[in-house]
């Protein structure tokens, strides 16, 4: 099982929680919950539920596999960079991107963009070997950090859940719509 965590909406203080737990549940995954942050679920479940996630969640936004997490201080976070080892997550001639999201105003002395740049480069330097290369626009594999509650969680995106898609599922989409069946 791997750490995993869940980036949802913030839109109900409960909602998105108890959705995602349900779908594990739904789905006959064993979970184990890690903690529970503003807009953030930790679990411990297998990875390939992410998609299970993605199908069926309207408020989750990503799931990721966490690779690490650590107090929203600067030089803990790059601290905490250097210490992996991101040849396990970025293989042969693949490009990558790094994103930061800050919750709810969460760490106002840190910048995302900055903290982008800083990260970007210390993986770049550890795999440049492998010719690897940043691609902001449409990168092979993303890495997201999350800034809430005065912690920094950082992992691999692994799925990216767009509402769109549930919408198109939606009641008005379908061929055949009838008010009695529920």
């Amino acid at each position: 099982m791997a750490k995993l965590f869940f980036l949802i909406s913030g839109e109900n203080p409960t909602l998105p929680f108890s959705e995602i737990k349900s779908i594990l549940s739904a789905e006959g995954y064993e979970y184990l919950v890690l903690g529970e942050l503003t807009q953030l679920l930790r679990v411990e479940a297998e990875a390939k539920c992410a998609e299970a996630i993605r199908f069926r969640s309207a408020l989750a936004k990503y799931c990721c596999l966490e690779i690490f997490s650590c107090n929203a201080t600067l030089d803990e976070i790059l601290l905490n960079v250097e210490k992996v080892d991101f040849t396990r997550f970025i293989d042969y001639g693949e490009s990558f991107a790094v994103r930061v999201l800050r919750i709810r105003g969460t760490s106002p002395d840190i910048s995302c963009l900055r903290l982008e740049r800083k990260i970007g480069e210390k993986i770049f330097n550890s795999v440049k070997t492998r010719n690897v290369r940043v691609n902001l626009k449409n990168p092979d594999k993303t890495f997201l950090g999350v800034l809430t509650d005065g912690m920094f969680f950082f992992g691999l995106k692994l799925v990216d859940v767009k509402r769109k898609d549930l919408i198109e599922r939606g009641p008005r989409r379908r061929i055949f719509s009838h008010p009695a069946a529920l």
